[in-house]
């Protein structure tokens, strides 16, 4: 009587068979490498910043998009457990706090000290998705991807650098501007980044001038050397002097 509800594959009816159970689960799970997507939601990210004003329910979607960002960059490269919890932290404690400062006066500044750990996170993602596309045994697309989100995130890189420059100043960061908002500190660095340089934007002290030069030079080396190496090496293996890991493992 128990058998009835069993069929050929004696799997019992209603219920999913050992491989759509797997598939499932595949569906499920995060795809790694997946920087198509990473880079979409950098861009959006950029695009957010840059036309809003930063203020009220525009800060709220500003941490919801980059705490989405960071954590989904973090985890599709296979990053350690800590960063991505860190990813996670940031992405509720972030949008928590920026409703908050909505109702409570004064509390921005509360707001201001997770942008911090924002920053940290911004900082440390292009390092593992460099170390990730590093351990590919083919250059594939999601290989090329992965290197032109590192060049992009170097620009939100530098910009969270600046904008700690500017927190612990006392003096404006940029000269003839008091108070900068977060756009021009994004748009000053993609204009360092790129070389640009329009001259409308130009840090007021010393430490914030090495820095635009480091930007510039890490920029074009990076674009010189690592970007074209990989154009070069499209649908070719990588010279195995890399570590390399399976698609599992966690990188730092």
């Amino acid at each position: 009587m128990g058998t009835a509800n069993l069929d050929k594959s004696g799997a019992r009816r209603g219920y999913p068979h050992a491989s759509e159970k797997v598939q499932i689960t595949r569906w499920m799970a995060r795809p790694a490498d997946s920087y198509g997507l990473v880079l979409l939601l950098v861009i959006l990210n950029y695009v957010t910043v840059s036309t809003t004003s930063g203020a009220g329910w525009a800060n709220v979607a500003i941490f919801i998009l980059q705490g989405l960002t960071l954590l989904f960059a973090l985890h599709t490269s296979r990053a350690r457990r800590f960063w991505v919890l860190l990813a996670a932290i940031y992405l509720v404690a972030g949008t928590a706090l920026a409703s908050l400062t909505m109702l409570v006066p004064g509390g921005q500044h509360v707001s201001d000290g997770i942008s911090v750990l924002g920053g940290v996170l911004v900082l440390v993602t292009p390092v593992v998705i460099v170390r990730r596309i590093a351990t590919h045994r083919v250059v594939t697309a999601e290989t090329l991807l992965g290197a032109i989100c590192v060049y992009v995130l170097i620009g939100f890189s530098f910009s969270s650098l600046f904008m700690a420059v500017a927190y612990v100043s006392p003096a404006p960061f940029f000269t003839g501007v008091q108070h900068a908002a977060g756009s021009a500190f994004l748009f000053f660095s993609y204009m360092t980044l790129t070389t640009v340089g329009y001259g409308n934007l130009v840090p007021a002290s010393s430490l914030g001038q090495s820095l635009a030069m480091i930007e510039a030079m890490a920029g074009q080396v990076y674009l010189v050397i690592v970007v074209s190496r990989l154009v070069s090496l499209w649908g070719q293996s990588l010279p195995r002097n890399t570590r390399t890991h399976d698609a599992t493992d966690d990188d730092a």
